[in-house]
C-alpha cells in the first residue's frame, strides 16, 4: 500500500516503532550487509517495465531437467519476463507522481523484491516487509544489483494487525512461494510438499 503525502520527508526511520503496544516494540531493520550472500546467484534485468530494474531468482526450476523459465531466458540472451505486481505498482505510482504525491510504497510480503525495487527506481521511499530469510537474501542481492540502499529499508517480519508470532508455511522447492496458511502456500504449487516452520 501507499503512504501518501504532498510533501518529501528525507529522513526514513531506520526502525519501525509500535507504540501503542505496551511495553513499545520496535522492530529493527534488517541489515543486508551482516547477512550471508546466498548463492548461486542468477539475477537479470526485467523486460517490459518504464522504470528497469534487476531482482535475482530465489527458485532455480528442477535442475538440471526443468530449469525455471528465467533461467532458460539468460540461456538465450533475454532480460527476465516482467512480473505482472511490477507493472501495477510503476503505472499506480505513476499516476500518483503525476498529481504531485509523494509518499512511502509499503511492500507487505516482499517476497524477493519485484514490487520493492519497481517502486525504488522511480525514486519512491519503500519498507519492506518479508519473513522468509532466503528471500531477504535475495532483496538485499536486489537492492545492491539496483543502487536502491537509500531508498529501501528491509524488515525480517510479516504484518498484520496483532503483535504475536504465527506458523509460517513455506513450500519444499520453492522458498519464493509461502503462506501463514498452508492451503495459501500451496495456491500455485500444489505437487509440492508443504512444510511448517
Amino acid at each position: 500500500f501507499f503512504l501518501s503525502s504532498r510533501t518529501s520527508n528525507p529522513d526514513l526511520k531506520t526502525s519501525l516503532n509500535l507504540s501503542n503496544q505496551n511495553p513499545p516494540f520496535k522492530i529493527p531493520p534488517f541489515d543486508c550487509f551482516k547477512s550471508p550472500q546466498a548463492h548461486p546467484v542468477i539475477a537479470n534485468i526485467v523486460e517490459g517495465v518504464k522504470h528497469p530494474f534487476f531482482y535475482a531468482l530465489s527458485d532455480f526450476g528442477d535442475l538440471p531437467e526443468k530449469p525455471h523459465k528465467n533461467i532458460q531466458r539468460i540461456l538465450k540472451k533475454k532480460p527476465f519476463r516482467k512480473p505482472d505486481i511490477s507493472v501495477t505498482v510503476q503505472d499506480v505510482l505513476g499516476k500518483f507522481r503525476d498529481e504531485g504525491r509523494n509518499g512511502i510504497f509499503v511492500d507487505v510480503g516482499a517476497n524477493v523484491g519485484m514490487a520493492t525495487f519497481a517502486a525504488a527506481v522511480m525514486g519512491f521511499r519503500v519498507l519492506a516487509f518479508e519473513p522468509v530469510f532466503e528471500n531477504l537474501q535475495r532483496i538485499c542481492e536486489g537492492i545492491y544489483f539496483n543502487r536502491v540502499g537509500e531508498l529501501v529499508t528491509v524488515f525480517e517480519a510479516a504484518a498484520s494487525d496483532r503483535l504475536g508470532n504465527i506458523t509460517f508455511h513455506k513450500l519444499v522447492g520453492r522458498l519464493d512461494n509461502s503462506a501463514v496458511s498452508a492451503i495459501g502456500a500451496k495456491l500455485a504449487f500444489n505437487s509440492n510438499e508443504e512444510i511448517a516452520v
